[in-house]
């Protein structure tokens, strides 16, 4: 089932205003953007410019007079949702000398409660669907800021500091685990199915299959 079969699902587009508001450019700025925001969630990154600019309530050459060209405004659109949902504690509290399954339910509970909304999953699905701009850069943000950690912490767990050939095995594992707590947003803004009752038990979980899964496929050898 793609996306656009379910553009409708629990999301509702917001009314433009009857007349043309007095903002200064920073609202105005920030009016955009966030309308942007709302538009291509429901309509994928392929949605039309002048759309937009019709829903929001204004021209659509002051559209472009705030952001020159559709990539500008989706760059924005990528460092508001994505980039500025990033917290930077969530790394302090991987790198902290906690217990591993203490950790990982400590950032994988902030991180939920950050990207579980209709915005932030079904902006990075259309994107994927498209030209796939959204979803490369946030990848690579994870691969330099999350995954690095985890696979650190965990390989610090098994005992397996010094064991390369066993990189890859755990990279996926990872995956696995992050694409898990993701795919509850799934359930939710493109499957159009009931948000879990009990998340927070449901991401302990996930976390504490993850910790099993390591250590009975590599071992448990800190001691």
């Amino acid at each position: 089932m793609s996306p656009k079969t379910k553009s409708k699902v629990g999301l509702t587009p917001p009314k433009p205003p009857k007349t043309r508001q007095r903002l200064s450019p920073a609202e105005r700025e920030q009016q955009i953007l966030s309308g942007a925001i709302s538009f291509f969630s429901r309509h994928g990154l392929d949605g039309q410019t002048r759309e937009l600019a019709k829903e929001i309530g204004i021209t659509h050459p002051l559209l472009y007079h705030y952001f020159p060209t559709k990539k500008a405004l989706i760059e924005r659109v990528y460092q508001e949702v994505y980039l500025g949902r990033w917290n930077k504690h969530w790394e302090d509290w991987l790198d902290a000398p906690t217990e591993l399954e203490e950790k990982l339910n400590s950032f994988y509970q902030a991180y939920a409660k950050a990207i579980l909304t209709p915005e932030w999953v079904r902006i990075l699905i259309f994107s994927g669907l498209s030209d796939g701009y959204i979803p490369n850069k946030y990848i690579s943000l994870l691969q330099s800021k999350l995954l690095p950690r985890i696979a650190r912490e965990t390989r610090n767990y098994l005992g397996l500091q010094h064991v390369q050939e066993e990189d890859e095995r755990i990279t996926q594992l990872i995956w696995g685990l992050h694409s898990g707590i993701f795919y509850l947003g799934i359930q939710q803004w493109i499957y159009g199915l009931p948000a879990p009752q009990n998340i927070e038990q449901i991401i302990k979980d996930r976390v504490r299959a993850y910790i099993v899964s390591a250590r009975d496929l590599f071992g448990h050898t800190d001691g």
